[in-house]
C-alpha cells in the first residue's frame, strides 16, 4: 500500500472522528444544564484516573465512577419528578424525559469509565517506573500475598513454631498429663477403697458391739420399768376395784335417800291436800262464827234496847241479859282466838315440813352430784 493511500485512510479516519465528535458535541449542547454538568464531571474523573493510572486508581476508580453515575441517575429522576405535574400530564412528560436523559447518560458514562479502567488494568496492568518505590502506607497485592503466605506458614506450616505444631505439642502434653493424672487417680482410689473398706469393717464391728451392749442394757432397763409398771397397774386395779365398790355403795345410799326423799315429798303432797281441806273447813267455820257473831251483836243490841225500854220494871232481867251478852261475847272472842292460834300453828307446821323436805331433797341432790363428779374424776384418772 502506498503512502498516499495511507494518508487518505488516515485523513478519512480523522474526518470520521471529527464528524463523530461534532455530533457528540452537538448532542451534548442539546442536553439540560444539570446533565451537562454531571457528564462533564464524570468525563473529568475519567481523564484524571486515566492520566494518573496506578493500583490505587484501579482499586477505587471504578467504584467512584459507578457511584457517581448512580448518583446522577437518581438526581435526574428526582429533577424529572419535581417538574412533573399530575394535573397536566401531557405538558409534564417532556420534563420527565429530560430528567431521564440525565439519569441514563450519566449512568452510561460512569459505568463506561469504570469499565475502561478495569479493561486497562486487565490488558495492560499497572506500570511502575524503575526505582519507583511505593509509599510506606501503600499496600500492594504482592504485599498482601506475602503476608498471607506468612500467615499460612505460621498457621499450618511444618515448622516447629507454627500454630498447628504448637497445638499438636500442647495436645500431646495434655494427653500425657491426663494419663499421669488418671494413673494417680486410679492409684489413689484403690488406696482409698482399701483404707475405706478396712475402716468400714472396723467401724461396723465397733458399732455392732456397742449396739449389742446398749440394746442389752436398754432391754434390761425396759423390762425393769415394765415390771414396775405392771405392779403399779395391779395396785391401781385393786384401788379401782375398791373405789368402784365404794362408789356402788354410795350410789345405793344415794338411791335410798332419793327414794326416801321422794316418799317424803309424796307424803307431804298428800298432807298438804289434807291441810288445804282443814284450812277450807276452818275458813267456813270462821265465816259461820262471824255470821253468828253479827247475829249475836244484833240480838244483843235488840236486847239492850228492849231492856233499856223496860229498865224501870225489869232490873233483874236487864242484869241477867247483860251478863248473858257478856258471856256470849267472851265465848265468841275466845273461839276466834283459839281458831286463829290453830290456824297459825297449822300454817307454821306446813311451812316447816315443806322447808325440811326441800332441804332434804337439796342435800340428797348435792350428795348425788358430788358422788357422780368424784366417780367421773376417778374414772378419768
Amino acid at each position: 500500500m502506498s503512502r498516499t493511500n495511507q494518508k487518505q485512510i488516515t485523513r478519512g479516519k480523522m474526518q470520521n472522528a471529527t464528524t463523530l465528535v461534532g455530533a457528540i458535541w452537538h448532542q451534548y449542547q442539546g442536553l439540560p444544564i444539570e446533565t451537562q454538568f454531571m457528564l462533564a464531571m464524570i468525563v473529568g474523573l475519567i481523564a484524571v484516573f486515566q492520566w494518573n493510572f496506578n493500583s490505587k486508581t484501579v482499586t477505587y476508580g471504578p467504584t467512584i465512577l459507578t457511584t457517581t453515575g448512580i448518583f446522577a441517575t437518581f438526581l435526574g429522576i428526582a429533577i424529572g419528578l419535581s417538574h412533573f405535574n399530575t394535573t397536566n400530564i401531557q405538558a409534564s412528560v417532556p420534563e420527565l424525559l429530560t430528567g431521564l436523559k440525565t439519569a441514563f447518560w450519566a449512568s452510561v458514562l460512569g459505568v463506561g469509565g469504570a469499565l475502561s479502567l478495569k479493561f486497562r488494568d486487565f490488558f495492560l496492568g499497572v506500570r511502575k517506573a524503575s526505582g519507583d518505590t511505593p509509599a510506606p502506607d501503600e499496600i500492594t497485592a504482592a504485599d498482601l500475598a506475602n503476608h498471607l503466605i506468612s500467615i499460612q506458614r505460621a498457621l499450618a506450616g511444618s515448622e516447629e513454631g507454627s500454630l498447628i505444631s504448637q497445638l499438636k505439642l500442647s495436645r500431646q502434653d495434655a494427653n500425657d498429663r491426663l494419663d499421669a493424672l488418671k494413673a494417680a487417680q486410679v492409684e489413689a482410689l484403690a488406696k482409698l477403697s482399701e483404707m475405706g473398706s478396712k475402716a468400714l469393717v472396723e467401724a461396723l464391728r465397733d458399732v455392732i458391739k456397742d449396739f449389742n451392749a446398749k440394746i442389752s442394757e436398754q432391754f434390761g432397763d425396759n423390762f425393769k420399768e415394765l415390771n414396775t409398771a405392771v405392779a403399779r397397774l395391779l395396785t391401781w386395779q385393786d384401788q379401782y376395784k375398791e373405789y368402784m365398790e365404794t362408789t356402788a355403795q354410795r350410789l345405793d345410799a344415794t338411791s335410798s335417800l332419793m327414794t326416801k326423799a321422794t316418799s317424803d315429798y309424796s307424803h307431804l303432797v298428800e298432807k298438804s291436800g289434807a291441810f288445804t281441806k282443814v284450812a277450807e273447813d276452818l275458813g267456813r267455820l270462821l265465816a259461820a262464827l262471824e255470821t253468828e257473831k253479827q247475829q249475836l251483836i244484833t240480838v244483843s243490841d235488840q236486847l239492850a234496847k228492849l231492856l233499856q225500854a223496860a229498865s224501870g220494871s225489869l232490873p233483874e232481867v236487864e242484869k241477867k241479859v247483860l251478863e248473858l251478852a257478856s258471856q256470849l261475847t267472851s265465848a265468841v272472842n275466845e273461839n276466834q282466838k283459839t281458831l286463829g292460834t290453830a290456824l297459825t300453828e297449822n300454817a307454821t307446821a306446813i311451812r316447816n315440813s315443806i322447808q325440811a323436805t326441800h332441804q332434804d331433797l337439796s342435800t340428797a341432790h348435792s350428795e348425788y352430784n358430788r358422788q357422780i363428779a368424784e366417780l367421773v374424776a376417778k374414772t378419768k384418772e
